[in-house]
């Protein structure tokens, strides 16, 4: 009879527990279902260009610049900086052909290869990259641009990586480049998209 109340305040303590417990698991548990979701990413980038117009311009055994420039009126651009992520800090490397203005594209359009790489040489992701002027810029040469950016590859943490930015950008007045024809500016990003990065544990 003395073993009844023990046993039930027992019971009750003990089931309060292992819910408590379960609770508790539960709200600790990795959300796997984090990684569907993806992970939101965002930042702002400076870089400098060269912007070459001929075939003449490009470096010795460049191709995707001799590619680029053999096309009428197309020049190619590469561009390098620095910028500030939700990835941390990343440098910033774009090799892109600029293209003359279309019925598409009346401004002009872009296509290229975007790399980003962490401090640590080690970290980085490959993206393809597309955009558009949009609009003729003003008097004293600032153009606004905007395109998308497309996950195309990833080494060390970042290997495995999917996903997609969109990107809006103003390019600054260009001056007289090294190489004969080419012009250098500066061009200043803001980025936002959605990465999803594989599971590596």
């Amino acid at each position: 009879m003395l073993r009844n109340p023990v046993s039930k305040r027992s019971v009750i303590s003990i089931s309060l527990a292992l819910l408590a417990l379960a609770a508790l698991t539960f709200a600790l548990k990795p959300r796997t279902a984090q990684a569907e979701e993806g992970v939101r990413f965002k930042g702002t980038l400076t870089v400098q260009f060269v912007g070459i117009p001929t075939t003449g311009g490009c470096a010795v055994g460049d191709t995707n610049c001799i590619t680029c420039t053999s096309n009428p009126g197309a020049v190619y651009i590469d561009a390098q900086g620095i910028g500030d992520t939700s990835l941390g800090t990343l440098f910033f490397k774009l090799l892109k052909c600029a293209f003359a203005p279309t019925q598409a594209a009346p401004f002009g359009s872009y296509a290229g290869t975007l790399t980003t790489t962490a401090p640590n040489g080690k970290d980085s992701l490959t993206w393809a990259y597309s955009g558009q002027n949009d609009s003729f810029g003003d008097a004293y040469g600032f153009g606004p641009f905007s395109g998308k950016l497309t996950i195309t590859g990833g080494t060390g943490k970042f290997e495995g990586a999917q996903g997609s930015a969109t990107f809006t950008a103003v390019g600054g007045p260009a001056t007289p480049g090294p190489s004969p024809n080419s012009v250098v500016g500066m061009a200043f990003y803001s980025v936002q998209g959605k990465l999803e990065f594989r599971d590596n544990d």
